[in-house]
């Protein structure tokens, strides 16, 4: 098992620079996520720890060892590829034992014929069959030792991938997008494996994918990378919660976040559609935004409970709804605001939705996210300024 720490890798290809500085460190026993959009960088970090690539600038360490030199061979990870790159002419069991092999055994020992003669070679076979018996039984594929790549599922290639890596008693697990290639039922069942395989074994894990589901429901820790650089690291419930760019809050979470345009006025109070809000800001900014994840706002009751001035009021018109069954999702349509916004409803709810009519919303001010006009994060905000605030603005 290893710790990993990531310090100041840039990375460029020609003109493009891929990774800008990008630091991050990795505990003993971690399942961490690179989570970014395509070409953000993430696979190319992912591949400068393997050692496959190399940086132009930083340092990466394995159990506070510098790898600066080592070969990928040398740094003991085992890496998981989108491809699974199995060998089509063995079976299950030769492929998950190809590691050990390269390692165990010389070139005369590995020789079809007379390796098996060769002075240790024996026992060094015993050894190696025991190592992947062991590894396809953690993952419940011993029935298919025998069997070829070609006569297996999305699935079980997967599980053989892993079986091969995990064969190897790394340091560390890289995956490089592991499941793209698996349907959507199957990918379900295969990330919670992978997380339950992580759970048994205790081991270092990192993990790159562009499904933020993926990371948000396996991981200790995901870090959410753009334009080479990560935006910010976390647990996925801090990530969802309490996004520090706009850009992470518009990546995390589906359906995607409402970012609704606003301004500020005197003593820093924000105001939605030329509504003051209960929201005051210390800090002057030229602009702000909220963000409103869509289970933030909610169908305003029939009948107008007392006066809350935590709660801003809207109204808009059904343009389209969407059924899931345990949930829905309502497009409302405001005048004033350039895009729809999104809301979760109960399905109890559905008889409140029709298309065409008038809707009557209402969001807490005290849970909306408030970002600036660069899309950083506002967090200095009050509900009512108090008398001295007054004074000093």
């Amino acid at each position: 098992m290893a710790n990993l720490h990531i310090d100041q890798i840039a990375k460029s290809f020609g003109q493009t620079q891929v990774l800008r500085g990008v630091s991050l460190h990795i505990e003993d026993g971690e399942f961490i996520s690179l989570v970014g959009p395509s070409g953000c960088g993430k696979s190319t970090l992912l591949r400068i720890i393997a050692g496959l690539e190399s940086q132009d600038s930083g340092d990466i360490q394995i159990n506070n060892t510098s790898m600066a030199g080592t070969r990928a061979a040398d740094r003991n990870l085992s890496m998981v590829f989108q491809s699974y790159a199995l060998y089509p002419h063995l079976s299950v069991g030769e492929n998950i034992a190809v590691p050990l092999r390269m390692r165990q055994l010389n070139t005369l020992q590995r020789l079809p014929l007379i390796g098996p003669l060769m002075p240790g070679a024996r026992a060094a076979r015993t050894a190696i069959q025991q190592a992947v018996t062991q590894a396809a039984t953690t993952l419940e594929i011993d029935a298919l030792l025998n069997r070829k790549p070609g006569q297996l599922s999305g699935g079980q290639r997967q599980r053989v991938a892993l079986g091969r890596a995990l064969v190897r008693d790394p340091a560390a697990f890289l995956l490089d997008e592991p499941l793209s290639n698996l349907d959507a039922k199957l990918r379900v069942q295969t990330r919670t494996e992978i997380a339950e395989l992580h759970r048994r074994l205790g081991a270092t894990f990192v993990y790159v994918t562009h499904d933020q589901v993926e990371a948000m429901t396996m991981s200790s820790r995901i870090a959410v990378m753009m334009s080479g650089e990560i935006l910010q690291c976390g647990a996925p419930d801090v990530v969802y919660d309490d996004p520090d760019d706009i850009r992470v809050a518009e990546f995390i979470g589906s359906p995607k976040i409402n970012i609704l345009p606003a301004t500020l006025q005197a003593q820093g109070q924000i105001h939605l559609l030329d509504t003051p809000l209960q929201l005051f800001t210390r800090k002057p900014h030229d602009s702000v935004q909220i963000g409103l994840r869509p289970e933030m706002i909610e169908l305003a009751p029939a009948e107008a409970p007392a006066h809350d001035t935590r709660y801003a009021q809207l109204t808009g018109t059904l343009a389209h709804l969407e059924n899931l069954g345990s949930e829905l999702y309502a497009q409302i349509e405001v005048p004033g605001l350039p895009r729809r916004l999104i809301l979760r409803a109960a399905p109890r709810q559905r008889s409140a939705l029709h298309m065409g009519a008038p809707v009557a919303l209402r969001f807490d001010t005290t849970q909306a996210l408030i970002f600036d006009g660069v899309g950083k994060r506002v967090r200095h905000l009050l509900h009512a300024p108090d008398a001295s605030w007054r004074q000093a603005s």
